[in-house]
């Protein structure tokens, strides 16, 4: 079933919303840090809603399954979030 987060209409509104290009950003910034968990962390001090993503990375969680299962709990599409999200 597809995601209503990546129909054609809605796609537009999502990837030009102020908010999506915050995400943008704050993924450059990891990329482009030397320390992306510290970059993390700091995140997670400014807004409380990360803070249970970073309690189940420090408790040895795989980053990359906590996107996945939150995703999954949310009903999207992993693989396609991060392609609209990468530009592909």
């Amino acid at each position: 079933m597809a995601n209503p987060f990546f129909q054609k209409e809605n796609i537009g509104r999502y990837v030009n919303n102020p908010n999506f290009q915050d995400l943008r950003n704050a993924y450059s910034v990891f990329s482009k840090s030397r320390n992306p968990m510290e970059v993390f962390t700091n995140m997670a001090m400014q807004n409380p809603q990360l803070q249970p993503v970073l309690n189940l990375i420090r408790s040895g969680g795989n980053p990359q399954q906590i996107f996945m299962n939150m995703c999954k709990e949310r009903g999207i599409n992993p693989q396609e979030f991060l392609n609209t999200f990468l530009g592909k």
